[in-house]
């Protein structure tokens, strides 16, 4: 238990509620939530996922979090895309989100994985560590001001230069 909401990695029973959650609070930030939707459904059935994480309040989702394989060349590195991320509308900023992304960074880690990257705001994503700069040793489609990266062992990212592709479900998003 976390706060009033319970994470639980049975996400399959709670397909149509993520899919809601997701669609409502992307859609109110960006105008539209379906290709978050479908991102999340295509790494489901490409079997990209390596976490993902539900929160639920009452038995309704409150939140979700999707970690998944990214494909770096050279192989010597082992790195979890994040994304998507969110909370129901009326649970925003109450620490769902944050709580989601820290259970799935610690279970990545548990998993092997050494670097975790998303896009996202670089105000947010910062109190968990992530940064533009450890972001630089990645050539990535994505690369830009709100591509952001994280060690999840250290010295992981140190000098090292990788090209990294994002799954398959990312292409029209």
């Amino acid at each position: 238990m976390t706060g009033a909401f319970t994470i639980v990695t049975d996400c399959a029973a709670h397909a149509d509620g993520i899919a809601a959650v997701t669609r409502a609070a992307f859609e109110k930030e960006y105008g539209s939530g379906d290709g978050e939707v479908a991102v999340v459904a295509g790494l489901r059935s490409d079997g990209d996922v390596i976490v993902e994480l539900a929160a639920l309040e009452g038995g309704a989702v409150v939140g979700h979090a999707m970690f998944s394989r990214a494909t770096v060349v050279p192989a010597t590195l082992r790195v979890a895309a994040i994304g998507p991320v969110c909370a129901r509308i009326d649970r925003q900023k109450s620490g769902i989100g944050s709580a989601l992304i820290r259970e799935g960074l610690a279970r990545c880690k548990a998993l092997g994985f050494e670097a975790a990257v998303l896009l996202g705001d670089p105000d947010y994503y910062k109190k968990f560590g992530f940064t533009r700069e450890a972001a630089r040793g990645f050539e990535c489609e994505y690369s830009g001001e709100h591509f952001q990266a994280l060690e999840l062992t250290g010295g992981a990212l140190a000098g090292g230069r990788w090209r990294l592709t994002y799954p398959a479900a990312f292409a029209g998003v």
